[in-house]
Parts: C-alpha cells; structure tokens; sequence
C-alpha cells in the first residue's frame, strides 16, 4: 500500500544544490514516467531490471531504496533476541498476546489474509479445509491468519469487522490482528519469516503461506492454494495420506 508520502516522493523528488557560481537554487526535479513506477519499486524491480527503472522509474526507486533501508534497520532491531520461530509473540485478533513457544513440537500454517480480494473466497475455503483435515492430529496443527491491508486496501476494516467476516466463512482457526507484512513498519513475524524463508517482499494478498515444522524450521510456498500444502503438512508431520 502507497502512503500518502510515498505516492508524494515517487511523485516527484526534489534535490536542491546551490552553484558557486551563482547565488540563486537550483532544482534537479527527478520523476517516475509512468503510474505503475511505484509497484513496480515495491515488488524489487529496481533491482531486477536496474537499467529500465532507473530511466522509468528514478524516484521510486530512490524512494525503495530509502524504505529497504529503513527495513533492514528495523529487521536488526526487532529481531535482535529472535533466534527462533518459538522466540516471537504477536497479538491476536482480539488483542491477546500469543506467545509462539506454544507452537513447539506442532505444524504451523500462516498467510496473510484480506476480506475484500479477488482471492479472498477460494482461500478462504481452502484454509479452513486444511484446518478441518489437520485439527485433530496427534501432533498438532495450527493456521494464524494475519490481515493486512497493504495490498489495494483490500482489508480496511478494524479487527472486530474482520474477526465476524472471518467467523461468517467458518473459521476456527487462529486470526491475528491487522498488521503490515512488507516495510519498515511490518510484523516482526513477518521480518523473521521473510528473513529465514523468503521472499524478500509479500507481493499480495494469500501470495505467500509459511509452514513452520515442530522443530521451528520453516519453508515458504509462493502461488499456491491452501489444499496445495496438505502433502507438506503430511510430510511435517510425519504421517501418510491414509493416517488422516
């Protein structure tokens, strides 16, 4: 999601040098050519296609790389006592602290989620199938669902109107409070899952699920539908098809 001084600095950004030759400013005015240039920054492009974005998009990608900084600081200051999966904590959605040791010996699912998407029905449905396979196994299975509204504002709601949406599509799953998963400003949990599995940004709503093992390691699935991770599921936790 573009905030107001983003759209403003991808905009226009101006550097202002004084001659010596000359006691008047002047203004180098450095502008993006097209409307997707700020996206375009936010999904790495500027480091992808460096030739074509510098000529097209010279502002947001001065503006990315301002942010990408902002984000490593913030990665090296929230992360600094996280050594694990099991060391994080985060509220849910109802403002309760959730204490991630309890996931220890136990499968974990996480996506970010949002209420407005064109994605929203299917995955839905798909996470509480999974839920509803893997609630009862021996070894123990989970889904935190974290909304986010960066992603064409697509969940603009507060926690108690996405908390009855989420219920009004049957979930008994975890949902988590709103949180930003890409920036300066993202979730720790977030900053870790990305730091340890990838990718370096979220691209979208539900465009990336993280499966945590029992042993804390965790793997990233980009592009897929929830009943896609079953065998991964299986796999974690050691059982076959026919055990479920």
């Amino acid at each position: 999601m573009k905030t107001a001084f983003h759209f403003l600095y991808a905009a226009l950004l101006i550097l202002v040098s004084i001659p010596h030759s000359q006691g008047n400013l002047s203004y180098n005015v450095i502008e993006d050519k097209l409307e997707e240039c700020a996206d375009w920054a936010e999904q790495g492009e500027c480091t992808k296609n460096p030739r074509y974005m510098e000529e097209k998009c010279p502002a947001s990608c001065k503006w990315q790389a301002s942010e990408d900084e902002r984000t490593k600081k913030a990665i090296e200051e929230k992360l600094e006592n996280i050594e694990s999966f099991f060391d994080l904590e985060a509220e849910d959605i109802d403002g309760e602290l959730l204490k991630f040791d309890q996931f220890k010996g136990k499968v974990t699912v996480i996506a970010n989620v949002a209420s407005f998407c064109g994605y929203t029905e299917s995955h839905y449905k798909g996470l509480v199938d999974l839920y509803s396979q893997f609630k009862a196994s021996a070894i123990g299975f989970n889904i935190l669902a974290f909304p986010c509204n960066q992603f064409g504002e697509q969940e603009p709601n507060q926690c108690h109107s996405i908390k009855e949406f989420a219920l009004s599509k049957g979930v008994e799953f975890t949902m988590m409070n709103k949180v930003d998963v890409n920036g300066s400003e993202a979730s720790p949990v977030y900053l870790f899952l990305k730091k340890v599995a990838g990718p370096p940004r979220i691209i979208w709503n539900f465009a990336t699920y993280y499966v945590v093992r029992p042993d804390g390691t965790v793997n990233s699935y980009s592009g897929v539908e929830p009943t896609e991770l079953k065998d991964v599921i299986l796999e974690a936790m050691g059982m076959d098809k026919d055990e479920l």
